[in-house]
C-alpha cells in the first residue's frame, strides 16, 4: 500500500512523497509504503474477534438495574469537561484562587493597620 502524501510548509514550500519505486531504484522523494505478509501458519490473532451482543431479557432484573444505577452514579463521578479535565480539578482550582486572591488583599490591608495604630 503505497500512502502518497504531500507536505505544506509554513514558508510555502511543498514537499511530494508521491513516487513510487520503479526497478529497484529508489525515488527522490518515495511515498511511504506498507507492505502486508500473510499471517504465519498456525498464528492466533492478537485480540479476540468481536461477539455478538447478548439479546437483552424481556424482564429486566433487579441485578440488571442496581448495576445501571451504579454505573450511572459513576459515570457522574468521572465526568469531565470538555477539555478532558475532571471537573473536581477545576472546581479545586477555582477554590484555591478564591483564597490566594482574598489572602493577598487582606495582608496590605492588615499591615496598614497595624502601622498606622503604631
Amino acid at each position: 500500500m503505497a500512502f502518497k502524501t504531500i507536505d505544506t510548509y509554513s514558508d510555502g514550500k511543498v514537499s511530494r512523497w508521491i513516487e513510487l519505486p520503479k526497478g529497484g531504484e529508489e525515488p527522490e522523494q518515495p511515498a511511504p509504503l506498507l507492505k502486508l505478509k500473510a499471517a504465519a501458519p498456525g498464528a492466533k490473532p492478537i485480540a479476540p474477534s468481536p461477539t455478538a451482543s447478548p439479546t437483552p431479557s424481556p424482564t429486566p432484573s433487579v441485578t440488571a438495574a442496581s448495576s445501571e444505577s451504579e454505573a450511572t452514579a459513576a459515570a457522574a463521578d468521572t465526568k469531565k469537561d470538555d477539555d478532558g479535565t475532571p471537573m473536581s480539578l477545576v472546581v479545586g482550582g477555582v477554590v484555591v484562587a478564591v483564597l490566594v486572591l482574598g489572602a493577598g488583599a487582606w495582608w496590605p490591608t492588615n499591615r496598614r493597620t497595624s502601622a498606622s495604630g503604631s
